[in-house]
């Protein structure tokens, strides 16, 4: 494989980091985005989903919207991921649709326990120890795990684990969690 193409695969970096996903900051610029146009008390609420701060506990539960730890089980991530045609398909009709980034981080979050709280609930996996494997997420929400050699200028250094070669990836090219991973890793 050449080194570009193994750069490139590298960005197809992990969803998961060593800390939560945070409800306020990085799951309700979600909703405020794509969702509160017809899911918000103070524009209409569609289907009876509600994602006002205060209704948002209504949503959340077994056998409701979201299913903590269960994504596979939550309807709303499961209508985010349906194809443009289906007549369910969330946002409907193909407009201001999730981007594999932002459906990887809403799926991490239910996987997490969906938590509202500031900061998020704590990960499921512990974080693995300085120098081992990580997962990290590219800006457009590829998966690798990599371990962290260094960073270097703007690229931080990862080593693939599939394959053992090690490669320069600039930090632009990483989620802004991954970025985050990266320098508290220096």
């Amino acid at each position: 494989m050449k080194p570009a193409a193994i750069a490139l695969a590298t960005l197809v970096v992990a969803s998961a980091t060593a800390s939560a996903v945070d409800y306020a900051s990085q799951i309700v610029p979600i909703f405020r985005a794509k969702c509160y146009e017809c899911h918000h008390t103070s524009k209409k609420v569609k289907g009876d989903v509600d994602l006002a701060d205060d209704k948002m506990p209504e949503s959340i539960g077994a056998g409701k919207h979201i299913v903590p730890s269960e994504p596979k089980k939550s309807t709303m991530l499961i209508y985010c991921t349906l194809p443009d045609d289906d007549e369910d398909v969330m946002p409907p009709k193909g407009k201001n649709r999730l981007s594999p980034a932002e459906l990887k981080l809403l799926e991490t979050w239910i996987t997490e326990g969906a938590s509202l709280t500031a900061g998020g609930a704590a990960p499921t996996a512990a974080a693995p120890a300085a120098g081992g494997a990580q997962k990290w997420t590219s800006a457009d929400g590829k998966i690798i795990e990599a371990t962290f050699v260094r960073l270097e200028g703007d690229n931080v250094v990862l080593t693939v684990t599939a394959t053992g070669t090690t490669h320069a990836v600039p930090l632009a090219r990483l989620s802004p969690e991954s970025q985050a991973q990266a320098k508290a890793a220096k």
